[in-house]
């Protein structure tokens, strides 16, 4: 039919356009805190735009429904607005519940993207986003290097301050390094050093022609000592290997095999609910959109904000039932699902059956004549 086309082609336009505004601005702040993690040293400055594009997927099934949910509710809302809809139902002959069919004909292709990315797509995202910085956390700190800065070791227990790297990069000039331990703080000072690997793959720092400060915690008393060469074990081991044992970068096998793991399962919720929840969006969006041409739309606009805010939260408490073991996965994803589900059946029919949300009997002004005799 003519008016299924006309939607499915302006519900096109009117996504494109919503998911641009959306995913331009998550993709902007993304790559701001993500400059500002290179700019600190958190993350190797030559994975940025990697890490962009890990963020993107990681974000982007929620974007998606999102968008439906909006791009659904402003077009339906402009054929109120413009009395395209009284059109409709009075020369066609048509309901509201005729308009479910053409918004699930453009949608269910972007549902089924939505649950590859939930399930599959962006945990593989986010554990790659991870093992990047874990990858670079656990490098040979001296490839992080560069004169005159404080590079923290071992957890901050350790900091090294280098003058001046030779050409190669394997050597180092004018070198000053604390440590401090519960007990004892040391401070120690070197013309050049240089970093060696033992047989068993540990690395130490040795220092050259230098001097080392030593003193008990809290005292002020300390030792002084001169060497030729000193060598100092780093708690670093970048070549160990990487194990990701967030649940929320598991694959969905390794998930569904640990029954009883309570961060599995409600991981699982998170996964599983955005398909549901952005179908559920969808079918409420379609009754919602009602607008009198006399009134405006930001009623609407704000009822939708808040749904799918609450959607949102009631997703997040539903993981968190599961964790505390209040609620299994089943019955998490079957109540929180189920409400919105109900809600969508009851806004379809208060635009299709229903005149009032109470019965003539029951209104207040009734109640307010039949008291008054």
């Amino acid at each position: 039919m003519i008016f299924r086309r006309t939607l499915v082609s302006e519900l096109a336009n009117t996504a494109g356009a919503v998911f641009t505004v959306i995913f331009s601005i998550v993709l902007t702040i993304g790559l701001v805190r993500i400059l500002g993690m290179a700019a600190g040293g958190r993350i190797d400055s030559g994975t940025v735009m990697e890490m962009v594009v890990y963020e993107a997927l990681i974000n982007m099934a929620p974007l998606l429904g999102a968008s439906l949910f909006i791009a659904t509710l402003i077009t339906l809302t402009r054929s109120w607005l413009d009395s395209e809809m009284v059109v409709w139902f009075s020369s066609a002959g048509i309901s509201l519940t005729a308009w479910i069919q053409p918004v699930l004909r453009f949608s269910i292709p972007i549902i089924l993207l939505i649950t590859v990315l939930s399930l599959f797509i962006s945990p593989w995202a986010k554990g790659q986003s991870e093992m990047n910085r874990e990858v670079y956390a656990q490098r040979d700190d001296v490839d992080r290097l560069s004169p005159g800065r404080f590079i923290e070791l071992s957890g901050g227990r350790q900091v090294l301050f280098i003058e001046e790297i030779s050409d190669n990069g394997e050597t180092v000039k004018n070198v000053f390094l604390t440590q401090t331990n519960l007990e004892d703080e040391m401070v120690v000072v070197a013309e050049s050093g240089r970093v060696i690997v033992n047989e068993a793959g540990d690395r130490y720092v040795v220092l050259e022609n230098g001097r080392r400060y030593e003193a008990k915690t809290g005292s002020a008393e300390f030792k002084v000592t001169d060497f030729e060469t000193y060598g100092l074990r780093l708690d670093v081991k970048p070549d160990s290997a990487m194990q990701m044992r967030d649940v929320d970068t598991q694959p969905l096998p390794m998930l569904f095999a640990q029954k009883n793991n309570k961060e599995a399962q409600a991981e699982l919720v998170w996964r599983l609910s955005w398909p549901i929840a952005t179908l559920n969006l969808l079918m409420i969006a379609i009754p919602l959109s009602y607008t009198n041409p006399r009134a405006g739309r930001s009623i609407n606009v704000i009822i939708a904000l808040l749904l799918f805010v609450l959607y949102l939260n009631g997703i997040s408490v539903g993981e968190a039932l599961v964790v505390s073991g209040d609620l299994s996965m089943i019955s998490a994803l079957v109540l929180l699902n189920l409400v919105f589900t109900i809600l969508a059946v009851l806004l379809f029919l208060r635009r299709t059956v229903w005149q009032r949300w109470l019965p003539a009997s029951l209104s207040w002004h009734n109640l307010f004549n039949r008291g008054a005799r």
